[in-house]
């Protein structure tokens, strides 16, 4: 079996969801003896693919790839080129943008991994071209993978896709490449986690606000994880909530996160939508008391290993986490429920659902 994967999730980040899962993928196909597997990219600062020896060494990507556009433009290329050849049984997109469609001989299946586009549209712009291209390669897949039941539910519901194209495959977790980082020390002791973007439909701003009593009532803090360093506007919501000496953004490495799961009162993940939610099992796997969003994909991936709350609801949101902050039995049940809901979304189980639908389109 030769899969490709081509450069897209790639090209663009460095830390994420979407290129953690291809990347889980190919490398445990490698691990399998699958070593004709390719990601079709020049060079990559993508972290987990960090050990794969690229076309380019990493002083000659630096030094002609430097700037984003360029590095994204160039690998564009040389994916299409290695594309065009068809010297491989099955693509795997890893994003949406339908450019490899000319001149493809083979078949291709695209992993739909939300559709937060389609459902949420006043969150991004009405100029966005991801809606248009992942309508377009979503229509031309030879067989479509969904992340979760609700993702294969919203994505029948908007684009009418028959039962015999698609496949929900859940995520599978790959055991912790990297360990805590042992010489990290977390910005508090006592702290709140929230991890990754913080923009519209991750509900950022209504958890600001369900947590600011909290913080004060309890003498505890807030770490958020990722997302870039806050904005004007996110600085503005947290003076005005009066948290702002209590609250701290880190761009966390994979062992400094492990870390931060490993020691937090609690991971609160408050999004609106989301089509799995991997920062689930990541806090699984840390032993880390989950307390989410009772929408969408959340008690497929959580079971009954998370405390739920309306997220469109405050002061639902606020009482599920004061909750787990009062209450060491409860903290403590969320930790040992979470390791066996971990247990249910193996990587060796994703990987060989997957391999099935390579070896049925060849």
């Amino acid at each position: 079996m030769k899969a490709y994967f081509d450069h897209q999730v790639f090209s663009w980040q460095r830390y994420g969801g979407i290129s953690r899962y291809f990347a889980n993928i190919y490398n445990s196909l490698h691990d399998h003896g699958y070593n004709d597997c390719k990601i079709t990219l020049l060079y990559s600062r993508n972290h987990y693919i960090r050990d794969m020896k690229f076309p380019l060494s990493p002083f000659l990507g630096e030094r002609l790839l430097k700037k984003q556009r360029k590095l994204e433009r160039w690998n564009k290329k040389y994916s299409r080129y290695l594309i065009g050849k068809n010297d491989f049984d099955v693509l795997h997109p890893t994003y949406y943008d339908p450019y490899f469609l000319k001149g493809l001989k083979k078949p291709f299946v695209i992993t739909v991994h939300d559709m937060i586009h389609e459902l949420f549209p006043e969150y991004f712009s009405a100029h966005d071209h991801n809606v248009p291209f992942k309508h377009t390669t979503i229509m031309r897949a030879d067989h479509i993978i969904a992340i979760s039941e609700s993702t294969k539910s919203d994505l029948q519901r908007i684009f009418d896709i028959p039962d015999a194209k698609i496949s929900v495959i859940h995520h599978g977790y790959q055991e912790n490449r990297e360990p805590a980082d042992p010489l990290f020390v977390p910005p508090y002791q006592d702290y709140l986690l929230y991890v990754g973007d913080r923009a519209g439909y991750k509900n950022f701003g209504r958890f600001v606000q369900a947590v600011q009593p909290l913080l004060d009532r309890y003498h505890i803090h807030l770490v958020c994880a990722g997302g870039g360093a806050f904005g004007a506007a996110e600085q503005e919501l947290l003076i005005r909530a009066g948290i702002q000496h209590r609250t701290k953004q880190i761009s966390a490495t994979e062992g400094q996160l492990n870390t931060l799961y490993q020691r937090a009162i609690a991971f609160v993940y408050p999004s609106l939508y989301e089509g799995f939610g991997l920062p689930l099992l990541e806090a699984f796997q840390n032993n880390c008391p989950v307390i989410t969003s009772n929408t969408s994909c959340f008690h497929e991936v959580g079971g009954d290993a998370v405390v739920y709350f309306d997220p469109y609801q405050q002061e639902d949101m606020q009482k599920a986490i004061e909750t787990v902050i009062n209450s060491k039995s409860t903290a403590q049940q969320l930790r040992e429920k979470g390791a066996l809901q971990l247990a249910r979304f193996p990587m060796s189980r994703c990987m060989e659902r997957t391999l099935d639908v390579y070896r049925k389109l060849t």
